[in-house]
């Protein structure tokens, strides 16, 4: 129950971690005009994009997550570091909660009626690709064939990212080990319902249910191709390239057709808000590492709270 779980929340974040981003020089950019944002980046200093935002005596430092990493390129950490050294708290990204009667539901959603196999319920060209790429990882074809189309392509681009080396929680996860070691108190900004949010997956149609396979299979395509270019990128802050190398979300396209999951997909950005907004209540310092594009997007994170009266910048650290 705890992998379906995890599951569910690496398919529910997927609609932040999957967006791409642009940020301007002194004007907003003119290519990717669905990232354009009033947010302005001074300098490019070591180290990926980071952002301060400050209230009163208060300041919340800001990290954006890559929606996938390739694991193990190094990047230059001493900024963030130091950061830590002066936080009181790193914000991580909002959890999501199962609960025994959700994860019952998603165990059962997430399996094909008795009797029915993938490969019967997928067309044939389809099936024909989600099998060759399982194959070409060396994945066992057994593990997803009693899976309903959704949460097969979910496991198969989890499986494949662990077989590819890349990573869907960094830089998250070296935030925790780097706070870990300077005894830094962390916690998730917020958490979503499981259960409630994905209870109406079940309702697509076969075609929908097509569509989100094929979407799926072409980010994991794109993502192979360019996750170690885009991790370059955002080592050093590039954005624009971060923007043109990180893979659409498939996932997104597909629950955007769930009612039940468009109310979630709005409380990215508020909760993201609130726990900056709880940080800057308390003196002193925090660190949040969140999805970029829940910080950039237009509407999002870092331009509400400038319209709230914050300061946005970039720190010289």
């Amino acid at each position: 129950m705890f992998k379906s779980v995890c599951l569910a929340a690496l398919i529910l974040n997927a609609p932040a971690a999957f967006a791409q981003e642009t940020i301007s020089e002194a004007h907003p950019m003119q290519d990717g005009d669905q990232w354009i944002t009033d947010v302005v980046v001074t300098a490019r200093l070591p180290g990926p994009a980071l952002w301060r935002v400050r209230k009163d005596d208060s300041e919340v430092y800001v990290l954006g997550a890559m929606p996938v990493m390739t694991k193990r390129i190094p990047w230059d950490s001493k900024r963030v570091e130091r950061v830590i050294g002066l936080s009181n708290v790193l914000l991580t990204a909002p959890e999501a909660k199962g609960g025994l009667i959700g994860g019952a539901r998603l165990l059962m959603d997430r399996r094909l009626p008795l009797g029915k196999k993938l490969d019967e319920v997928l067309p044939a060209d389809l099936s024909k690709r989600f099998y060759t790429l399982a194959d070409a990882y060396g994945l066992d074809r057994e593990k997803y064939k009693k899976l309903s189309p959704i949460w097969a392509a979910a496991t198969l681009r989890e499986d494949i990212y662990d077989k590819a080396g890349i990573a869907t929680r960094d830089p998250e996860k070296t935030l925790l080990r780097f706070a870990k070691a300077q005894k830094l108190k962390t916690k998730p900004s917020g958490s979503f319902s499981v259960a409630k949010t994905l209870g109406r997956i079940d309702d697509f149609s076969t075609q929908q249910e097509a569509h989100c396979v094929a979407a799926t299979l072409d980010e994991i395509d794109f993502a192979i191709k360019n996750a170690r270019a885009a991790t370059e990128a955002w080592a050093i802050g590039d954005l624009k390239a971060v923007q043109r190398l990180s893979p659409d979300s498939a996932l997104l396209a597909c629950l955007e057709g769930a009612p039940s999951t468009k109310a979630m997909l709005g409380q990215s950005v508020e909760q993201t808000v609130g726990a900056i907004n709880t940080a800057l209540g308390t003196p002193g310092k925090s660190l949040i590492v969140l999805p970029l594009s829940a910080l950039l997007t237009p509407g999002g994170a870092l331009q509400q709270l400038e319209q709230q009266g914050a300061t946005v910048t970039t720190p010289s650290l």
